[in-house]
């Protein structure tokens, strides 16, 4: 999504999952280099808007708002730049001529020097997402990994608890005024790294949605009701699916849960459960074993069965009939439960 993009490591055997990069996506955007429509007027008040109230104190959030560093997003452009100088950034000044303003600011976020960016529509001038890049280069895969950890901890305290993704090189918080993306990956032509995350306004992302020009690229806006997006109920099943697949071992397996914030059970000489819980989203993980090898994998959640669907799909699964999907070796079969929950089973 972003104007500085971040050109994700590709893995063995499968591609990323879509879901989890639309908040990159939307700085593919046209640079904010051309010169605008005219801005139209949608009746919000800037003055309302709030950031983050706890959502269990107001029965309307229309005007409630997700926030970065306190500023909530959804107001205008030069509104949030304001807010945002005062909290000592500084705006990059483009080279060349432009036409349009380019909402580009350089300071600290969690201890490190960053690149801060605004996506703002080109109708209404509202700021719909920010996404924050690191300066720092990361020269080996474990300082990148602990400074994710670190970062993680932060948006955590600010966000709440949210879920690894991307095969863990990514981690999501979806909240019900909208969503934080933490991601990591390896440059193209050297072993540095560099890491950023971004941030929408679900109420603010489904308005500048209808602009956008390639939408079956896109993420698509979820339900708004009473000013709060649906509760998240997708994780990446299949990306953890995939690589407890590819290591087929029960040391690898548990250190691999783990790194996906499972709590693992008690281990049996025909299984090594797990659990994982976030909000109302619930899933557990039983992986049948021989001796210390992984012979199948079973993944029970309360999950979504279209976007499983198109994760297998994005992973390069190919189905028949949408239940029994093969890529390569592997074979995933998607199922529900007596209580409604996607059963996907791996082998």
């Amino acid at each position: 999504m972003k104007k500085i993009v971040f050109t994700l490591l590709a893995v063995a055997l499968v591609c990323q999952p879509a879901d989890a990069q639309f908040l990159k996506k939307l700085f593919k955007k046209k640079a904010k280099t051309e010169k605008k429509a005219s801005v139209k007027i949608d009746g919000i008040d800037d003055d309302a808007q709030t950031a983050m109230i706890d959502i269990a104190t107001l029965a309307d959030h229309t005007n409630n708002r997700n926030a970065f560093m306190g500023i909530p997003l959804g107001i205008k452009g030069d509104r949030f730049e304001k807010q945002l100088l005062e909290k000592g950034f500084t705006e990059r000044k483009p080279e060349g001529k432009q036409t349009a303003k380019s909402y580009i600011y350089d300071g600290e976020v969690f201890g490190t020097h960053s690149t801060v960016t605004l996506a703002v529509s080109d109708q209404t001038d509202r700021v719909y997402a920010v996404d924050v890049s690191d300066e720092t280069v990361y020269n080996s895969e474990k300082d990148v990994k602990a400074r994710f950890q670190q970062v993680k901890k932060e948006l955590q305290a600010v966000y709440g608890k949210g879920y690894v993704d991307n095969q863990g090189e990514a981690y999501t918080i979806q909240t019900r005024l909208g969503t934080v993306n933490l991601h990591y990956e390896r440059g193209s032509l050297t072993n540095s790294y560099s890491l950023g995350f971004a941030l929408d306004d679900a109420k603010a992302y489904k308005m500048a949605y209808s602009e956008m020009e390639e939408k079956e690229y896109e993420t698509a806006p979820r339900t708004i009701e009473t000013g709060l997006a649906a509760a998240c109920n997708h994780t990446d099943l299949v990306g953890l699916g995939v690589r407890l697949l590819q290591n087929r071992t029960v040391k690898g397996a548990q250190t691999m849960l783990g790194g996906y914030d499972y709590t693992i059970g008690k281990v049996t000489a025909k299984a090594v459960p797990a659990t994982f819980k976030m909000d109302n989203y619930q899933a557990t993980a039983s992986l049948a074993r021989k001796k210390q090898a992984i012979t199948a994998i079973t993944l029970t959640a309360t999950d979504d069965m279209e976007a499983v669907c198109k994760d297998l799909k994005t992973y390069g699964f190919i189905s028949d009939d949408q239940k029994t999907w093969r890529q390569g070796k592997m074979t995933a079969v998607v199922a529900t439960d007596k209580e409604g929950r996607i059963v996907l089973t791996l082998r």
